[in-house]
């Protein structure tokens, strides 16, 4: 049975019945309420609906869809409950709710998705509240946030430490000096409308099938070699990647917020009677001497831009209200990350807004169903779901990718805690693969694992590689290694600028340390010298293989947990077995490279000779 990741997705409504926030599909709803009070256009039901569908690598998800259902509210529970599609209503953080008849907490959850619509400024009667969350993050819980322009979502969001100070929530300058969130209207408002197919620019089009463009974060993965030239490999945040290559779009709206770094990173919350910092100093594991710890800072993981002079007015103004007032141009934050997991605490997520999520950007507009409008609008009634050429629609390409953003939000938020059990989960759907299943069945004892060459655990992790590529993209590998190889590498220091690509401690150390790296890597990418990255699949491929005398010690009956330990028990000594056989060729490789560069001298001494004759 693979591991269970649960998700605690939470929302809220605009007081007064305004809005009202909820999971279910606007698609679904009769016309009649598509329009009314009860208009799903800003539930979250095609967002659950791509979580639902979605196949996971190495374990199952569960959503509990919880809704802060505001005071004075009217209707009895249930039917609240049928309206938002919720499993919990009046759900508050740090009580207890039922789910299905059970007692829960928010401590049973591996993450929380918060999807806040209640407008105004910080409320300090929601502190408690906001110290639950806080105590949730610090016990390694992930924790996903979002609002939208001004103080839309601020009331509990601009509470929350880290939080807080990731994203701009005040609707003027705050107390302690916290810059005002962008306003919904007027010439700095962050309009990422996009032009439709007629190049004209309306409020509706954040309905239509194209995305805004955006620019993410780059990070170095090592060296290869192209055509015959070195180039440098780069990857995107692991929240940005996928199968089909990195994530570069984003539906748009016409007044998003704004992700950022801070300012200062010494703020403190206090917590049990306690006064902790909110981003705390990250050492790395080997520092040089003299090395001052800093703290670790957020990164905005992508940009967005606004088109200068920029207009967005409304189609349909009985339903929106449109930006008329010409853009200035600017680039913003918007995806921000803070990877807790290096100073022993829940990763964090913020997002610009929750219009990147809500079913009227992405399944279309349907206030436009009974306007009498032209062809050329007829797509933003089904927003990124194009036509499919038999009648039927699918959803366009710039939709796949950002789908894989909604995955990977869950992917990265998984408490540090359970990936262990999740990784040796993930190999074992890796073994599974046909290409695999048949070569591995006779390994269930560490014998005829040592009867096996080096070519065939490289072409075992090759086979790893390629499907963890398939399924998640190539980030996922990357991500793996960081989880395999820091507890069997001993000089972890060294290969981690290709191993972990996405920790500072390449920012924080001097370039000099890594000197002989870098000569690896570019000899090994010339194909000139041994490639760094052959330790990091001898790894990968022997984690393979335990897994596999795992699997086979039980009859392929196998819980997580148990796999785990027993193939975490069998790694060491596979991973040796293999990085001796490594080693000896690596000693032929040295004979081979000195014969190699006797023929070269000898023949730089003739050409020179031959010259001055």
């Amino acid at each position: 049975m693979k591991p269970l990741v649960r998700v605690l997705m939470v929302t809220d409504d605009w007081p007064g019945g305004a809005v009202n926030g909820g999971f279910l599909r606007w698609t679904d709803q009769a016309s009649a309420d598509a329009t009314g009070r009860q208009s799903r256009q800003f539930h979250l039901g095609e967002f659950v609906k791509v979580l639902e569908s979605t196949v996971w690598s190495g374990f199952d998800v569960e959503i509990t869809k919880a809704h802060r259902t505001p005071g004075g509210s009217t209707g009895a529970p249930a039917q609240i409950a049928a309206d938002r599609g919720a499993d919990v209503v009046n759900f508050r953080f740090g009580q207890a709710f039922t789910v299905n008849g059970q007692s829960r907490n928010l401590s049973d959850y591996d993450m929380v998705l918060l999807f806040a619509i209640e407008a105004g400024d910080p409320l300090s009667s929601l502190a408690g509240e906001a110290e639950a969350i806080a105590q949730f993050m610090e016990g390694g819980g992930g924790f996903f946030a979002t609002g939208d322009h001004s103080n839309l979502g601020a009331p509990l969001c601009g509470l929350i430490p880290r939080v807080r100070s990731m994203r701009r929530w005040w609707s003027g300058t705050g107390p302690g000096g916290e810059p005002a969130a962008p306003s919904p209207v007027g010439a700095g408002r962050h309009d990422t409308t996009q032009p439709g197919p007629d190049g004209i620019t309306n409020f509706e089009d954040q309905s239509d099938e194209v995305a805004q463009p955006i620019v993410p974060a780059l990070y170095a993965a090592g060296l290869s070699s192209k055509q015959g030239y070195i180039a440098r490999k780069y990857l995107p945040h692991p929240l940005l990647c996928s199968p089909q290559g990195m994530v570069k779009f984003l539906p748009d709206h016409m007044h998003e917020g704004w992700c950022e770094v801070p300012g200062k990173l010494d703020g403190t919350f206090n917590l049990g009677g306690n006064t902790l910092r909110e981003y705390p100093d990250y050492t790395p594991a080997s520092p040089p001497p003299g090395f001052t710890p800093k703290a670790l800072a957020p990164e905005i993981v992508a940009t967005g831009h606004v088109r200068l002079n920029t207009t967005s007015p409304a189609l349909d103004t009985g339903a929106h209200t449109g930006g008329t007032a010409p853009t200035n141009e600017m680039t913003f934050g918007v995806i921000g990350a803070w990877d807790g997991h290096r100073v022993s605490k829940g990763r964090v997520v913020v997002d610009s807004t929750w219009h990147h999520f809500f079913n009227i950007n992405l399944t279309g507009d349907r206030f436009l169903e009974n306007d009498s409008l032209g062809p050329q609008h007829e797509q933003k009634r089904h927003g990124f779901y194009v036509p499919d050429g038999s009648g039927g629609r699918v959803a366009c390409d710039e939709y796949k990718m950002i789908q894989w953003y909604f995955r990977n939000i869950v992917y990265w938020l998984i408490p540090a805690k359970r990936h262990k059990n999740i990784f040796w989960s993930t190999l074992l759907e890796v073994i599974r693969t046909p290409r695999l299943s048949e070569e591995l069945g006779a390994m269930v004892d560490l014998k005829n694992i040592k009867a096996l060459r080096l070519d065939h655990v490289l072409y075992f992790a090759q086979l790893a590689e390629d499907y963890l590529a398939q399924a998640r993209g190539a980030c996922a590998t990357y991500t793996i290694r960081v989880i395999l190889y820091k507890p069997i590498i001993p000089w972890w220091e060294w290969i981690q600028e290709i191993a972990d690509v996405w920790d500072p401690i390449e920012k924080a150390l001097p370039r000099s340390r890594f000197k002989d790296l870098r000569k690896d890597l570019v000899s090994g990418a010339l194909g000139i010298g041994p490639q760094p990255e052959l330790l990091g699949k001898v790894a990968l491929g022997a984690a393979v293989l335990a897994a596999a005398v795992a699997r086979g010690r039980d009859g392929g009956q196998v819980e997580a947990e148990r796999v785990a330990e027993a193939a975490a028990s069998a790694l060491p000594e596979v991973t040796a077995h293999f990085a001796g056989l490594l080693g000896e060729e690596l000693k032929n490789a040295v004979a081979s490279s000195k014969r190699l560069l006797e023929t070269s001298m000898q023949v730089r001494e003739f050409e020179r000779s031959s010259e001055a004759t």
